[in-house]
């Protein structure tokens, strides 16, 4: 009996012949993940998912078509407004898909582009119904009155003031009652400053209401270029179908067909007075947006030129002595002091 050492067995392992694989078919291929997809995609083949969504067909107007098209826009008083090649488009869509017949669809027809009037209104009474301005009026009106109780004349002579004067203390005639006016003038400026800060931040909503009027604007276009295409089609339609006097079901079928025509009609004409609507609501924007930008203008001429110039001016009045002349500075005080209460005076 031979006993084999551990060193014996390795020896006899290593020099053992490897079994070579000769079949083609059996070649060593790792599975990697993309082995592993392109066999699941193989296997799957016969039952391919179907799609999640199919795309939307666009309608596409031809040459013939689009000057159809073109005709009836002159023809429909809707000219005023340039159509993009996208707006026709979804009007030949939209002609294509009208319901005359369904009493809903002809309810709400055109409803989306009607409710953009409520939005713009209500912002449009948020600006206008603001105390923002009515604010900046106010404070300048207090300023006006402050100013109006200087009194040049005596400043200019720098004489005492009278018994009477001085009791109900209605005129500033030397520098301790200007000081004390100056407070409350300031005072008022930094209210009034703050007023036309928040007006200047309506601006933005302006901006805001001029697009959704646009907007609406073209919608309704729309509605009404395809509503009125349909209309006439349907109306065309109708006059080459023989009178049915003898079938019952025939000629009440027709006479149905009157009366949604009918309906549509109308249904376009309350359309067509919001479009009108719509367009005249462009200048009203316009006017309060104008008004607005003046007051904003002329407080912050007011503020930041008018009165501070007019405050200088009067300083410098009580800076000269007796013997200096004062005749011209006067003057200059004078004209200031007038164009001055002139305008606060307007936007009060």
């Amino acid at each position: 009996m031979v006993v084999k050492t551990f060193h014996q067995k390795n020896a006899e392992k290593n020099t053992a012949t490897p079994s070579v694989v000769t079949d083609d078919s059996a070649t060593f291929a790792p599975k990697t993940f993309y082995h592993q997809q392109a066999a699941i995609m193989d296997n799957s083949s016969s039952n391919q998912p179907k799609a999640l969504f199919k795309p939307n067909i666009q309608a596409t107007i031809e040459t013939n078509d689009l000057a159809l098209v073109n005709e009836a826009i002159i023809r429909l008083d809707l000219d005023d407004h340039a159509f993009s090649q996208s707006e026709l488009n979804k009007a030949i869509l939209l002609k294509s898909t009208i319901r005359i017949d369904d009493a809903s669809y002809v309810t709400d027809y055109g409803s989306e582009a009607s409710q953009h009037s409520e939005s713009i209104l209500n912002q449009l009474n948020t600006i206008t119904r603001t105390d923002y301005a009515d604010g900046v009026r106010s404070y300048l009106a207090k300023i006006l009155e402050a100013t109006q109780k200087v009194e040049l004349d005596s400043l200019r002579t720098n004489r005492n003031p009278s018994f009477f004067d001085r009791f109900l203390r209605s005129k500033v005639n030397n520098k301790a009652r200007f000081m004390e006016l100056e407070r409350d003038i300031k005072s008022n400026m930094t209210f009034c400053q703050n007023r036309l800060n928040q007006l200047k931040k309506t601006q933005q909503v302006f901006s805001e209401l001029f697009s959704k009027n646009e907007q609406q604007f073209r919608e309704l276009t729309v509605y009404l270029l395809a509503g009125q295409l349909r209309l006439e089609e349907e109306q065309l339609a109708l006059q080459h179908l023989p009178e049915q006097a003898n079938n019952v079901f025939a000629h009440q079928a027709q006479l149905d067909k009157k009366d949604a025509l009918s309906r549509f009609e109308r249904r376009l004409q309350t359309l067509k007075v919001l479009r009108h609507t719509v367009l005249l609501r462009i200048g009203q924007l316009r006017l309060e947006q104008k008004n607005t930008l003046t007051l904003i203008d002329q407080a912050n001429e007011m503020l930041n030129l008018m009165i501070p110039a007019w405050r200088q001016q009067i300083m410098a009045l009580f800076s000269l002595s007796s013997s200096d002349n004062n005749s011209e500075l006067y003057a200059q005080l004078a004209a200031t002091q007038e164009s001055l209460n002139k305008q606060l005076l307007s936007l009060s």
